[in-house]
């Protein structure tokens, strides 16, 4: 079995991944206020904390490394999207 993965579907994965963690942290808002459903409200802001923003950071990191040392065609495109969830991230909270 011979499984072969791109830098494509590399950069997307890590794309999907901080899109759909950002979708679960603005769902999670509603339920801060609900005082049974505030668990939901806290299991986001934790996912987010613990799991989407570390994996998005150090995912460009690897990525845009990668990117630098192994693409020969397409360099800048590559490690433009390699960094897009950090460039997200701080276009998103921070203006």
């Amino acid at each position: 079995m011979n499984i072969r993965i791109t830098q494509k579907q590399l950069i997307t994965a890590h794309i999907i991944l901080f899109v759909v963690s950002f979708a679960i942290l603005e769902y999670s808002k509603m339920f801060r206020m609900n005082q049974k459903l505030h668990w939901g409200y806290s299991w986001g802001h934790n996912w987010w904390i613990f799991f989407a923003l570390p994996s998005a950071f150090w995912g460009s990191i690897i990525l845009g490394s990668y990117t630098l040392w192994k693409i020969k065609k397409n360099k800048f495109l590559y490690l433009f999207l390699s960094f897009l969830p950090i460039l997200l991230f701080i276009i998103l909270f921070l203006f």
